[in-house]
């Protein structure tokens, strides 16, 4: 398994390109480190967060709740002041109160006394609870009557707790519930010196939950946290805000000296402790969700942060990686080229380093390869030429040993006169032929060449030939290989016309401008060729001339113009028993100095 995996990797490592390994080593060594990276230091960070949060939380509670239980303990060591009076104790024990004027005077006296207690800051209002035999029992404003607390809730509560006092809200404080709902109570009982059971009146002190509420609020040092007192019966006295989750269900002891305590429940972090001077405890609830939302922003910030920094990095390397592997494929690019016979070199060369080096050696074998390809080329070159130029050498001394052979004939019947035009036309055909060591010329020159020869043979076979030439003036000054209608115009002579039964016949020559180049046409209505001898004559010129000995003058003729002007040229050959041959020679439109 591990094999097989190993060589599916290395055969994957290996046919990518140059420029997608850099940028993969990128990706492994820098990507995939700084992935890792990053969500372990977000894991390290969120619990950093998490800590830093509860530590905030703490010392947020923590002063909040001094705070809070001094400017308890302050209210409710305010009514000690009142309770302990020796006047309102005086004021409140049982006494005639047929004596209006005396009932005047100590309504006075404590409406001084309750008054000068309120105060803008914490306490709001301070109210006696009297009996109804007083006049001013029905005050309303800081006197009510004492019957009222009979039956209450709160005064039950105290009297039965036997507490110095008690903490109440509006729905406790009386038989019905007060209206008002924007305060909380700190109730007394005004004892008899003579009998502690029976209390002779009752102290309410209000406080504005408003003012609870903004000391609360301190408290709350993480979004959407809540902070709030709560009751003995686990009921909500005053909170900071809406409480959207579960309250805590387990509430500390008191303690003489208050301690905070933590607890998770709910995915809601509190933190709570006993409230001294009162029956609450302070209750500070902050949702893990909001504190994980501190860390996910962060962690996705960071994220973020990284992909920046990725993308950048990554922009860069594959700039780096391309101006690495971009003279890499251009040379890669013209090697390709020099497969298909491209033999360039690569300007300019580009750096010192190991890849301008490499490009360096190979233009230098670019040049030592064209060099030497041209030398072989040129060597090739000289050889055909020379085959070539044996081909050709072999065919003048036949055509003089037939000429020869016919003077001889001609000198054994004294046909002096006869001679003497032979020789002469022998002469000039000759004189063309050399053409001062030139191997191409005009086809002028060629035409003439080839009269001479025709001339000679109706010399010969008693002017059976006749010999037609249509040519354009223009079209006579373009080049030709010399002696190359010769060959032709001697197999339509030998072949052609002397097959016939009257051993006469017509040879002429045409030629017209092509699109690529110009066309001589040689055709004659000799005996022609059937199918099979026509074949083997289309291959003798273009394979092996053993085929047919009728094929070798015009397989010179054919390699002479391949030589020269390329595989696009040559002859072809076309025939009909019977009716004649026509060949036609294909070569380019070239001056004779080209």
């Amino acid at each position: 398994m591990i094999q097989s995996v190993a060589r599916f990797f290395n055969k994957w490592l290996y046919n990518i390109k140059l420029r997608d390994k850099i940028l993969f080593t990128y990706l492994v060594l820098i990507i995939f480190p700084l992935g890792i990276y990053q969500f372990a230091a977000s894991d390290k960070i969120s619990t950093i967060i998490i800590n830093q949060m509860k530590y905030s939380a703490e010392q947020g509670f923590d002063q909040t709740f001094s705070y809070l239980s001094y400017r308890i303990q302050r209210i409710a060591k305010t009514t000690d002041i009142l309770v302990a009076n020796p006047t309102v104790i005086e004021v409140m024990k049982p006494h005639n109160t047929d004596d209006i004027n005396r009932q005047l005077e100590d309504y006075a006296q404590l409406k001084k006394l309750l008054q000068s207690m309120q105060d803008s800051l914490d306490i709001s209002k301070m109210i006696l609870y009297v009996p109804e035999s007083f006049i001013f029992a029905n005050e309303l404003e800081n006197f009510l009557p004492l019957g009222l607390t009979v039956g209450s809730p709160c005064y039950d509560r105290l009297f039965k707790e036997q507490d110095s006092y008690a903490w109440c809200t509006p729905n406790t404080l009386e038989r019905e519930p007060l209206p008002n709902n924007d305060f909380i109570s700190v109730v007394r009982s005004i004892l008899n010196p003579n009998d502690y059971r029976n209390p002779i009146g009752q102290l309410r002190v209000d406080v504005r939950k408003d003012v609870l509420q903004g000391i609360l609020t301190k408290a709350n040092v993480v979004k959407n946290s809540v902070s709030y007192l709560s009751g003995p019966d686990n009921e909500v006295i005053v909170s900071s805000g809406s409480i959207e989750f579960p309250l805590i269900d387990q509430m500390p002891e008191r303690q003489i000296i208050p301690a905070t305590q933590t607890k998770i429940q709910n995915n809601v972090y509190y933190l709570y402790s006993a409230v001294p001077s009162s029956q609450w405890s302070m209750v500070t609830a902050i949702p893990l969700d909001e504190v994980m939302k501190q860390s996910n922003q962060l962690r996705n910030q960071l994220l973020l942060l990284l992909i920046g920094i990725a993308v950048a990095a990554y922009i860069v390397a594959y700039v780096l990686a391309i101006s690495v592997t971009r003279r890499i494929t251009k040379l890669t690019t013209q090697i390709r080229e020099v497969q298909s016979g491209d033999l360039l070199v690569l300007t300019p060369i580009q750096g010192k380093d190991e890849i301008g080096e490499l490009i360096r050696t190979y233009n230098y074998m670019i040049k030592k390869i064209t060099a030497m390809n041209e030398q072989q080329y040129q060597l090739g070159k000289d050889i055909k030429g020379a085959e070539l130029k044996a081909l050709q050498s072999q065919i003048n001394p036949h055509f003089l040993y037939n000429t020869l052979d016919l003077i001889n004939w001609m000198a054994s019947r004294r046909m002096n006169e006869e001679i003497r035009n032979v020789v002469k036309t022998l002469a000039r055909f000759y004189k063309v032929s050399l053409s001062r060591g030139q191997d191409i010329i005009t086809i002028a020159e060629e035409l003439k060449h080839v009269s001479f020869y025709v001339q000679i043979q109706n010399i010969r076979y008693d002017n059976k030939i006749a010999f037609v030439i249509d040519v354009a003036d223009d079209i006579q000054a373009y080049a030709i290989p010399k002696i190359t209608l010769q060959p032709i115009v001697e197999n339509a002579i030998h072949h052609g016309i002397l097959g016939r039964e009257s051993r006469e016949g017509t040879i002429a020559i045409t030629a017209d401008r092509t699109a690529d180049g110009i066309t001589i046409v040689v055709e004659d209505n000799g005996i022609g060729m059937n199918e099979d001898s026509l074949r083997k004559a289309i291959s003798g010129i273009r394979g092996n001339p053993a085929e047919d000995n009728l094929s070798y003058g015009t397989k010179n003729v054919d390699m002479r113009i391949r030589h020269y002007f390329g595989d696009g040229y040559g002859l072809t050959l076309h025939s009909v028993l019977g009716a004649g041959t026509r060949v036609e020679i294909h070569i380019p439109a070239t001056e004779e100095q080209q």
